[in-house]
């Protein structure tokens, strides 16, 4: 099982410190604040108050042992830099650190982040193409300008296979997973669904009424999709 430790519980260290405890991975939560640890405390594998710059408190709590470390503290920067310098230096496998704007990135990417994330810039994106392309169920950006993202499948394509769609030659963009809604079981012995991948794409896949299909390309194409 991964081991993470989620360092900084502001309200986006401490969603992702749930989440991904939810998941059943072993997660350890770490915030100078005790009030906000014991919050979490039932929700996490271990929540602990301590300074994340005091390397003797990180190691003698084990998080020079985990698999993935991120650096949450968005309100102070120069605790940010240094946990993530820290981390590195006790020889943490990856390190994710929190950015508020682009220089602030720089620096954590020069002095050894393995990744960068920017919560608010991240969520305006996500937005911006929830307001431009409201079909869209979701889109995750994978490089500058180029995306994936899930979408209903247009009733103009319900029955139809991929070679008969064509996409790639009409819209310049590639079907990776088509998602199904299949039976699943039921303690009650209710009809219960739930949505699957069900299908690597082939030319003969053919696509349902209800199909949600994971789509691949630029965003000024997956605009252009059928609604």
């Amino acid at each position: 099982m991964e081991r993470f430790a989620v360092i900084g519980l502001g309200r986006f260290g401490a969603r992702l410190a749930t989440n991904i405890a939810a998941s059943g991975a072993e997660v350890i939560a770490i915030d100078r604040d005790r009030a906000i640890v014991e919050e979490l405390r039932d929700q996490v594998t271990l929540a602990i108050a301590l300074d994340a710059t005091d390397e003797q408190a990180l190691r003698v709590q084990g998080i020079d042992q985990v698999d993935t470390a991120i650096v949450g503290i968005g309100h102070n920067f120069e605790a940010n830099a240094l946990a993530t310098v820290l981390l590195k230096s006790m020889r943490v496998k990856r390190v994710i650190s929190r950015a508020g704007n682009r220089m602030q990135a720089r620096i954590l990417s020069r002095i050894g982040a393995d990744a960068v994330v920017s919560p608010e810039d991240e969520s305006a994106d996500r937005w911006s193409h929830r307001l431009l392309a409201p079909f869209l169920i979701d889109h995750v950006e994978l490089g500058e300008g180029y995306a994936l993202v899930q979408l209903a499948a247009p009733r103009t394509w319900h029955g139809k296979t991929l070679a008969e769609l064509d996409l790639r030659r009409k819209y310049n963009v590639t079907v990776v997973a088509i998602k199904r809604k299949v039976e699943a079981a039921s303690e009650t012995g209710a009809d219960s669904y739930e949505e699957r991948v069900v299908d690597v794409p082939q030319p003969r896949s053919r696509v349902g009424a209800d199909d949600t299909l994971i789509v691949a390309g630029f965003d000024a194409d997956l605009e252009k999709l059928p609604r």
